[in-house]
């Protein structure tokens, strides 16, 4: 049985999709450059993390795009989880860096795409597309 998907799923799939494939592609570098001597382990420790998200990100995807209510309820998971973490990355958290402009506008743009999907997500036309 086919279900009309609304622009607004597919969306954010895509979104979840290439968010996923650049986490994804950034913890496998992260790995990569873990290998070099002498290289801090909390790259190996972040590298791990960002390609974990990304497979959850593309699961996500995966889940919306085929209407599954496993899909809708990680989507809701993965987006609350992300507003914490980017409040975080706000500030210079990580060895040697430290606090810019940029960064902090692409946190809080990152933060209201979030809140935005949740709200989204939550609608109550959308949860009725994932009843079984």
């Amino acid at each position: 049985m086919s279900k009309n998907k609304p622009v607004g799923i597919v969306l954010i799939a895509i979104y979840s999709a290439l968010s996923g494939l650049l986490l994804f592609g950034a913890g496998a570098l992260m790995m990569l450059a873990s290998a070099v001597p002498d290289m801090p382990i909390w790259i190996t420790l972040l590298g791990v993390i960002f390609m974990a998200l990304g497979v959850f990100l593309l699961a996500v995807m995966y889940g919306l795009w085929s209407t599954q209510k496993w899909g809708l309820k990680i989507a809701k998971w993965l987006y609350v989880i992300s507003i914490p973490l980017g409040i975080i990355s706000i500030f210079p958290i990580y060895p040697g860096s430290e606090m810019t402009i940029g960064n902090t506008v692409l946190q809080l743009l990152g933060i209201g795409l979030a809140a935005f999907i949740i709200y989204y997500l939550s609608k109550p036309n959308v949860v009725a597309l994932y009843q079984d």
